[in-house]
């Protein structure tokens, strides 16, 4: 019996189509969606990453949904909420009654500050606590509304608040969060150095032959020659504004910056548009994600390093 034929060109590009309608359809909701990720998550870095998970879980779902989707806002935060209390549980496992009779605090009188304060200050709080303090008092979801997007029900919710809240009026050291480990100084360097000289062959020669790239959000490349003839040469060769790499420290760990020529009313600018976050052992690269499409992300660190920025948008125009 013949091998089925492998996925074909014209049925990748059909697929990469549908999910540019569906990256289109949400855009709107990209910004409030990594704001909730984020005051989820302990730093922006795994805030990305739980936005695009909910974003490809989102995509898979449609297509067993026989349904509309009447509340996109909504259905989004489920996903996500889900998506983190699952991953919370498999590292610290907590158990939370059914019931308990408090009753709600009322929203109104909070303020924007206060809520961000909140936001802020929820990242010390367990998985279920966060989500419930967060959906309701920041994002001002209701307890019924909270109860569907969490499969839960209003009495744990409200006793999720009330334990929450109660945390939250008391100091609590931050939940630790799984560690990055960044790659060595001297071989980032290595890198922006190759990189400004556009010597492709010794770029290229720094990732092991079984590394991977992430566009986060756009494109995935499996193996150092994919890379090479992909992100890479594209980065290189192919965009405007003589892109160049420049390492610098952000929050402990080295990341690569991109700065490029901008022209405005005339005059030609520098900007930084990209931050590139890599793994790796002792001598090679096995790991570059680049940020270009997470416009959220790249102004929190730009911001941090008090660096100008020109973001991109979510995906190619």
């Amino acid at each position: 019996m013949a091998a089925p034929d492998p996925l074909s060109k014209d049925f990748t590009k059909e697929v990469r189509l549908i999910r540019r309608r569906f990256l289109e359809q949400v855009e709107p909701l990209r910004p409030e969606l990594f704001r909730y990720c984020r005051s989820l998550a302990g730093n922006v870095f795994d805030a990305e990453d739980l936005v695009q998970e909910t974003l490809l879980k989102a995509f898979s779902k449609l297509s067993e949904m026989h349904f509309s989707v009447e509340n996109p806002r909504a259905w989004l935060f489920r996903v996500a909420s889900n998506l983190f209390i699952d991953h919370q549980r498999k590292h610290a496992p907590s158990a939370m009654p059914d019931h308990f009779d408090t009753p709600a605090r009322d929203n109104a009188e909070l303020t924007p500050q206060v809520r961000e304060a909140l936001a802020h200050l929820a990242s010390r709080l367990p998985a279920v606590e966060r989500v419930a303090v967060l959906l309701k008092d920041v994002f001002d979801f209701s307890l019924e509304d909270i109860a569907t997007l969490t499969n839960s029900s209003v009495g744990a919710v409200k006793a999720a608040l009330h334990r929450g809240r109660e945390k939250l009026a008391r100091p609590l050291p931050a939940q630790p969060g799984v560690r990055h480990e960044p790659v060595a100084r001297p071989l980032l360097d290595a890198f922006c150095e190759a990189f400004n000289q556009r010597d492709f062959e010794r770029l290229a020669n720094l990732f092991r032959e079984d590394a991977v790239a992430d566009v986060v959000g756009m494109v995935y490349e499996l193996g150092r020659e994919q890379i090479k003839k992909g992100s890479l040469h594209h980065t290189l060769f192919d965009e405007a504004g003589e892109p160049q790499a420049e390492v610098r420290e952000y929050q402990g760990e080295p990341l690569v910056v991109l700065w490029y020529n901008v022209e405005e009313q005339g005059a030609r600018r520098r900007y930084v548009r990209d931050v590139l976050r890599f793994a790796g052992d002792e001598r090679h690269l096995l790991l570059l994600r680049y940020f270009y499409f997470c416009p959220e992300t790249l102004a929190e660190i730009t911001g941090a390093l008090g660096l100008p920025l020109k973001d991109n948008g979510y995906r190619y125009s």
